[in-house]
C-alpha cells in the first residue's frame, strides 16, 4: 500500500542517509538531504507525504523543523530520530505532532517496520479521505495492522463498516464519524468482539465509506477501545513472547550493528 508516496529523509550523517534510502526505497519514492534548513526549501517547492528527520544536526534541529513543517499545506507526516534522554526530554512535549518516534541506536529491520506503518497508515488515510460514499478500500492485514485501521478511520472522524476476513472468523465493526459503535465476531459482539480481532495479523479487511444505522453496544470512544486493545496486546507479548531477541541487525548485518 506504500506506493507512490514522497518521503524525504534528513540526516546529517551520510551512513544513515544511504542505510535508510536502501531500506526504503522498494516502499517510497526517497529523497535524502543533510540539513533542516535544506529539507524546509524542499518543503515549500513540492509536498511531501513523510519526513524522516534526526533531531540533533547542526544549524536548526528536528524540532525546530517540526514547528515550520506545521504550517505547511499539505503538512507532511513526520517521523523523528533521537535518543532515548532526548525522546524523554526535549522531544516529550510534541507527541501528538510526530507520528513515530525511533530511539537511536536502532536496528534496521526495526526501523524500516515502524516507517513502512506510517507509510501504510498514509496511504490509506489518503483513500479514506478522497473515497465517496459509495466506494471502498481493501487491503491485507499483512499491510495495515487491525490498530491502525482504527485508528485512521478515528483520526478521520470516518463513517465507514470495517470488515475484517480471517481464518478463525469474520468481524465487522461499524463506526460514525469516527467512533466505534457496534462490533461482531462469532457469538461475541460489542467490545470483546474489537479486543479479539486486534490480535488478527493476517487474512484482509474492507472499508466501506457508508453511514449505517445500527444499535450502540460500545459505550466508550475509539481512543478509549485502542488504549484498552494496546494494554491488552502489550499483556499477551509480555505472557506469550518475554525475553525475545530481536532479529538481523540494521543494514543486513547478520550481527547487528546499531545506527
Amino acid at each position: 500500500m506504500s506506493s507512490n508516496l514522497d518521503v524525504l529523509v534528513v540526516d546529517d550523517n551520510a551512513s544513515i542517509r544511504e542505510l535508510l534510502l536502501h531500506s526504503l526505497s522498494p516502499l517510497a519514492a526517497i529523497e535524502t538531504i543533510g540539513s533542516a534548513a535544506e529539507a524546509l526549501h524542499k518543503a515549500g517547492a513540492r509536498p511531501l507525504d513523510l519526513v524522516i528527520s534526526d533531531y540533533r544536526m547542526p544549524g536548526l534541529n528536528g524540532l525546530e523543523l517540526l514547528s515550520s513543517l506545521a504550517g505547511t499545506k499539505p503538512r507532511p507526516a513526520v517521523v523523528m530520530m533521537a535518543s532515548r534522554a532526548d525522546l524523554s526530554g526535549p522531544l516529550s512535549s510534541c507527541r501528538s505532532l510526530v507520528e513515530e518516534f525511533i530511539e537511536k541506536p536502532f536496528f534496521a529491520e526495526e526501523a524500516t517496520a515502524k516507517i513502512k506503518r506510517v507509510l501504510d497508515r498514509i496511504v490509506l488515510s489518503k483513500a479514506t479521505r478522497d473515497a465517496a460514499d459509495s466506494t471502498s478500500v481493501r487491503g491485507t492485514l499483512a499491510q495495515m495492522s487491525v490498530m491502525d485501521l482504527l485508528q485512521t478511520v478515528d483520526i478521520g472522524r470516518k463513517s465507514c463498516v470495517l470488515t475484517l476476513t480471517h481464518e478463525s472468523g469474520r468481524c465487522e465493526m461499524i463506526f460514525q464519524d469516527g467512533q466505534i459503535l457496534h462490533a461482531t465476531l462469532g457469538g461475541l459482539s460489542g467490545e470483546p468482539a474489537v479486543y479479539k480481532a486486534v490480535f488478527w495479523n493476517d487474512g484482509s479487511f474492507r472499508l466501506d465509506f457508508e453511514r449505517r444505522e445500527c444499535e450502540r453496544t460500545i459505550k466508550h470512544s475509539t481512543q478509549s477501545v485502542l488504549m484498552e486493545a494496546l494494554r491488552l496486546f502489550d499483556e499477551a507479548q509480555r505472557d506469550g513472547q518475554g525475553g525475545q531477541a530481536s532479529g538481523a541487525g540494521f543494514g543486513g548485518a547478520p550481527s547487528g550493528g546499531f545506527f
